[in-house]
């Protein structure tokens, strides 16, 4: 299992290289900045996945877990992490 941070500049580039061992994988979003991300290409902005509020996340299963993930995103920033994640929101505070 492997982890790491990312940012997602203006133009696309691999924040997480492909690794055919890996069968789960979850992305979060860790600040306001929308990100796209490309699964196994070029991310495009406004197309493919976009991650917009902070804290949105996506779990990759299978053959996209195993690709490498690309990302745009003018200053986005984010998490990773390989193998079997869930999340669940705690309770939020008023």
């Amino acid at each position: 299992m492997s982890k790491g941070n990312f940012s997602a500049g203006s133009v696309s580039a691999e924040i997480i290289a492909a690794d055919v061992y890996r069968d789960y994988l979850t992305i979060q979003k860790t600040n306001t900045t929308q990100i796209a991300l490309g699964l196994g290409e070029p991310a495009v902005a406004g197309e493919g996945i976009q991650l917009i509020n902070i804290d949105s996340s996506v779990e990759l299963h299978g053959a996209l877990a195993r690709s490498a993930i690309y990302a745009i995103g003018n200053g986005g920033t984010g998490t990773w992490q390989g193998g079997q994640v869930t999340f669940r929101p705690g309770p939020y505070a008023a």
